[in-house]
């Protein structure tokens, strides 16, 4: 069984090893809040179900209103307070209606959470801690798709504009690679947004790929008499960024 912190409007799915939630921008959940110390509390992810550890907490830490102290077994459903925080954990099982339908994919709701904090952090102008915190989810859905199980469309576009992003506040040419890597992936032309924004970070960036650039170009054109119009435009601009990348 597999298992989700629920906070908030977000899912976050919880994998082997230890969660650390506290206050301090290395937790795995960051919470902006003053009752909450800098590591607050842990959850223990093992084959044999998820433990709660409070880490020396100067507020301390609740289930279902119980205090805890040391460490406590968690069952689904499980209410924990941190702070003024309220979390619950779930079972990322799907429900007995969706049979015969593909469950959505639980880890990929973590990049909800993940990406309003970095979006912080870009505001705060922290792009090394935007690339902390986008890094491992980044990573999880071009992996998926390179294996032939890509997120939803909405997703892949969210991960391709983070990764623009991250390339322009870094100057670190390895997101867009990421970018073609997974729309090469995936078979598609870039979304609009991310054409306009790669115009602007293919100058600032350091060395990309340029021959993976021209693969995923070459792919797309192969694919153009299957297009649509709008479509088949969005590949010719694809081809002007690829000869703003061959100029630098």
């Amino acid at each position: 069984m597999g298992y989700v912190l629920r906070y908030g409007q977000h899912d976050i799915a919880l994998r082997p090893g230890r969660f650390v939630i506290g206050r301090a921008g290395t937790a795995e959940l960051a919470i902006d809040d003053p009752l909450v110390s800098r590591r607050h509390a842990a959850l223990v992810v093992t084959e044999a179900g998820v433990s709660l550890e409070d880490l020396g907490s100067r507020n301390g830490v609740s289930v279902n209103d119980a205090p805890v102290s040391g460490s406590q077994p968690l069952a689904p459903g499980d209410r924990i307070q941190i702070g003024s925080q309220e979390m619950v954990l779930m079972s990322d099982a799907p429900a007995p209606h969706s049979r015969g339908r593909a469950a959505p994919t639980a880890r990929f709701s973590v990049f909800g959470v993940m990406g309003t904090l970095a979006e912080k952090a870009f505001g705060l102008g922290h792009a090394d801690e935007a690339e902390r915190l986008l890094s491992a989810p980044l990573e999880d859905i071009l992996t998926r798709a390179e294996a032939g199980k890509p997120a939803d469309a909405e997703t892949n576009a969210q991960a391709a504009a983070f990764a623009t992003r991250l390339a322009m506040a870094t100057g670190k040419g390895v997101w867009v690679d990421y970018v073609v890597r997974l729309y090469h992936a995936i078979s598609r032309p870039l979304p609009v947004p991310v054409v306009d924004a790669l115009h602007e970070a293919l100058r600032k960036v350091s060395a990309i790929d340029l021959q993976r650039f021209r693969r995923y170009v070459d792919a797309l054109r192969a694919m153009a008499p299957d297009l649509g119009p709008s479509e088949r435009f969005l590949v010719s601009r694809i081809e002007g960024l690829e000869r703003v990348a061959a100029a630098r």
